[in-house]
Order: C-alpha cells, then structure tokens, then sequence
C-alpha cells in the first residue's frame, strides 16, 4: 500500500532534478537585510559572461508595476537608491530563454536592528557567525569604531541564546541548523527574519569553481535541457519497471509462506527512519578590543 506514495516521491524527485535551479544574483552589500536609504545593487551581468539576463523581483507587498517602481525594467543590474522597507521581497535573474536561477529574499527595514545572515548556502561542517547589528554600528563603522550590545538570537522564532556581543557562531554546521533566523537588542527592537540555508561540502575543483557562485552559473541550452530530460525520463521508466517486478516477485513468495501452514512471516521493520542530530554547538563571540 505504500507503493503509490514511494512513486510519486520518486517522481517528483527526478523532475525536481531536471528542472534544479542554479546560481544566486550578486548583490552587494552582500547581505540579505538593509537599512532603509542604504544603496541596495542587485546585478545578473557575471552569471555566465553571457548577455540576456535581467534581474527580476517580487515585492513582499501587494503593489501595481510602475516606472518609478526598481527593476521593473528588467535590466542586468537594478539599484535601490535609497532602498525603502516595501522593496522588499524576492529578486531573482532570467534569462530571455526563461531559465532561472535560485532567488534571494531581500529584507529592508525601517527599524533599528538586522541580523547578517550569508547570502548563499552555507556548506556543511563550517563555521558560521551572525551578527546583530545595531543602525548606529553601522554609522559608526565609518569611523572604526565598534559598538557593542547584549543580542538575542532566534530560529524559527525560539529563542537560541543571548550573547554580550553582537556575535553568535554556529560551529560545525549542519542541515538541522537550516531555518529562519533573527536577532534582537534590548531598546532598539527585533530585525527581520531571513532563512540560513545550507548545502552538502563541496568535494572536487568543478564544485568548488561554481555550483553556488554567481559567476559561474551554467546556461543550459535548449538541446541540453531535453537530452537531461530524456535520459530522465528513461530512467525513471527503466527503475518503475525493475521495482514493480520486484514487487510482484516479493508477492508471490508471500504468497507462497502464507499458504505453509508452519512457515513463519518475515520480519517487517517498521517506524519512521529519523534523523537523530545532536545539537550542534553555538557560542556567542567575544569582543576582542
């Protein structure tokens, strides 16, 4: 009875993976929340060196399409000069044969605090640290000189820890620390939440040159797109009929013990394979002056 639920699964995952997004837009400061009137760039030009793709956005708010409204030209590069909190939302770059790649949600806020969280996934078993950071130690970063808060730190709206600096590290990053994150100061308030999203280590040269860069994103061509999604297919016609026989082989010897007045059943495990995790180890950073 579980047959139907493992092949829609399975189908869904081999269609997902003909039709995986690659690649992330460039934006700088390369964080994911602002100030409001920061200068925000998000840029398509260094995907490939290729020309065509155009940075395209989403607003969180319901808004009507404007001149006046950033990207809505569809350029290879938009600026928020200055950003404000309604432009906030998803951006992401396309291309004129419709190919996409994996969007960023850009967070810009009127208050006081945001929680710098990378841009791209972050790669299993690596060191990660957030920072909370107040308006004023940004303004004061201009004049090199570091003001501390006491932080607290959320995911998923619980609540993590509370460092006296504007730190906290994740050691030994893994998939369970994936989530929405946010921080918060004491008399400044709480800063957007933004997801930390996290990807198998990189093992060879060619990942490390480009899986997740944005300068190495690999432009598919037409030609391309339908041998993967033919040899796709096959496969997953090849892999329904060697399980479906397996599964009648697996019936008729059933069968056959239920009919064996002494024979014994099979064993069945059963229960939900989980995925135990311990706790990865998170620390608050000290100020080093």
């Amino acid at each position: 009875m579980e047959a139907p639920s493992f092949w829609i699964n399975l189908f869904l995952l081999l269609i997902s993976q003909t039709e995986q997004k690659t690649g992330f837009p460039y934006i700088f400061p390369e964080r994911l929340q602002f100030f409001e009137y920061e200068n925000v760039t998000v840029q398509c030009e260094r995907l490939d060196g290729v020309s065509g793709w155009r940075v395209m956005r989403k607003f969180n708010q319901n808004r009507g399409t404007n001149s006046l409204d950033p990207c809505s030209s569809a350029e290879p590069s938009c600026t928020l000069d200055p950003a404000f909190e309604v432009y906030s939302g998803e951006y992401w770059c396309e291309n004129k044969e419709g190919e996409m790649t994996n969007s960023i949600n850009i967070s810009i806020t009127a208050g006081l605090v945001i929680l710098e969280v990378p841009v791209q996934p972050v790669a299993e078993g690596s060191d990660l640290t957030l920072r909370c950071i107040h308006h004023k130690t940004e303004l004061k970063a201009k004049e090199k000189t570091e003001l501390h808060h006491i932080s607290d730190f959320y995911k998923d709206g619980l609540h993590l820890m509370t460092c006296y600096s504007s730190n906290m590290t994740i050691r030994n990053v893994s998939k369970a620390d994936e989530g929405n994150y946010s921080c918060s100061i004491s008399g400044a308030g709480e800063s957007p939440d933004s997801r930390l999203a996290v990807h198998r280590a990189l093992t060879g040269p060619s990942e490390r040159n480009g899986s997740f860069g944005p300068s190495h994103l690999v432009r598919s061509k037409r030609c391309e797109t339908f041998i993967l999604q033919t040899a796709a297919k096959f496969l997953l016609v090849a892999l329904l009929s060697a399980v479906i026989a397996l599964i009648h082989y697996k019936r008729k010897q059933r069968t056959k013990a239920e009919r064996t007045a002494d024979s014994s059943s099979p064993s069945v495990r059963g229960g939900n394979d989980e995925l135990i995790h311990e706790d990865t180890s998170r620390f608050c950073e000290t100020n080093i002056n």
